[in-house]
């Protein structure tokens, strides 16, 4: 079963006046499926196999004149010396729009190699995992099965096929990620040290980022908790969420928050399986403030650190996300209940901090109504159900 993915037509557009594509994104988003699909003529590559890589590593030249036309290679980040050569065959060919679409599954590192060598002559798209709202434009998707992504997340084959089982899968995703991507990412002495990691880091969503506290429940130093953070951010697993300043200076020295971009493996490391063990888990509060948090990412242009934050001021007074969009401020607020009781909202505290600016005030929790509901003060929308972007305008 395929779901078509709101990121294509956006794809396309740019293969009409870019020479080269890049889309990354965290294993098994659908990215090779999603340009297989777009463009059934054009040579496919992968570089998941070690030997292919090598070979486009050693003699990227050689390996580029085998394809004519347009080519989709996978997972280039395999084989950094293409950029280069890349770079050489665009340049002779500015206008040959579309000619090479592009994978990777290391955004950091991709971008690295793309800075040096391809900038202004590639569009860059992220791919997420199936999102609410693209779930719930599929015709073979049952509008009740939607709040399933919750839990089960949205990584494409599971919905594909629903027969897999979701636990297996996260266990197998989390062993492929540990023994083929980490290792090009870093060293890491301790696998279980490792793994250790990533639950406690499930454990802490929504909180603030703390490096000392976290090395010191696995028995490691600060610096290599660093580096594993910035490992699973590299790979898609993870976004850090820095806090709002008008001052961009403060936002990079101060804590961020930490945020899976798949509420399934989160709810995975946590032992939630489904709708009961949701309702029966301690994290419940967290796991639908990163709900609330992907599906921002996926459905708005909200990206963290540019123009998506959290809020929080000397005294404790605290916004769960600020997102500068259409030139407004919007104070978004998560909460997980169905009915909200109206002191345990900030924006009337936070609002007037911002008078010189447009504020919109939104709070996202569990609402069951059909459509957003506009109150005197504030928005309530469910984003399981409705269509973010028609709220956030």
């Amino acid at each position: 079963m395929w779901i078509d993915r709101s990121l294509k037509t956006r794809i396309e557009e740019a293969c009409l006046s870019r020479p080269a594509i890049l889309v990354t994104g965290a294993r098994q988003t659908g990215k090779s499926s999603l340009l297989q699909r777009m463009f059934p003529a054009a040579n496919y590559v992968t570089l998941d196999r070690v030997i292919v890589a090598a070979e486009a590593e050693e003699n990227p030249s050689r390996f580029l004149d085998r394809y004519k036309g347009q080519t989709i290679i996978d997972e280039v980040q395999y084989a950094p010396s293409l950029f280069r050569e890349l770079k050489i065959r665009i340049d002779e060919k500015r206008n040959d729009y579309g000619r090479w679409i592009l994978t990777g599954s290391q955004r950091m590192q991709l971008m690295k190699g793309i800075s040096e060598s391809l900038a202004g002559r590639i569009g860059i798209f992220q791919l997420e995992t199936l999102s609410a709202k693209e779930l719930r434009s599929s015709a073979k998707i049952v509008a009740a099965s939607v709040d399933d992504c919750l839990w089960q997340g949205g990584y494409p084959e599971l919905w594909a096929n629903r027969k897999i089982d979701s636990e297996s899968f996260y266990e197998d995703y989390i062993q492929t990620y540990l023994e083929r991507d980490l290792k090009s990412l870093i060293q890491v002495s301790s696998l279980r040290d490792f793994q250790r990691f990533v639950q406690i880091c499930a454990t802490r969503i929504g909180q603030l980022l703390n490096y000392t506290d976290m090395a010191k429940d696995i028995g490691v130093s600060a610096g290599t908790i660093k580096s594993w953070v910035g490992a699973l951010e590299t790979s898609g697993i993870i976004y850090l969420l820095p806090p709002f300043f008008a001052n961009i200076g403060k936002r990079l020295i101060k804590a961020p928050k930490l945020f899976f971009a798949d509420t399934g493996l989160l709810c995975s490391l946590l032992n939630v399986q489904n709708h009961h063990d949701y309702l029966k888990s301690p994290a419940l509060g967290h796991i639908w403030e990163n709900l609330v948090f992907a599906e921002m990412i996926k459905t708005l242009p909200a990206r963290p650190g540019q123009n998506l934050f959290f809020y929080r001021d000397q005294n404790g007074v605290e916004m769960d996300f600020m997102l500068e969009l259409g030139g407004k401020l919007h104070l978004i607020e998560a909460k997980s209940s169905e009915r909200v009781d109206v002191r345990k909202l900030n924006f009337s505290k936070i609002a007037p901090l911002f008078k010189d600016r447009e504020t919109q005030c939104t709070l996202m929790c569990s609402s069951v109504e059909e459509t957003p509901i506009e109150l005197r003060g504030y928005s309530i929308i469910n984003p399981l159900r409705h269509n973010l972007a028609e709220v956030m305008n």
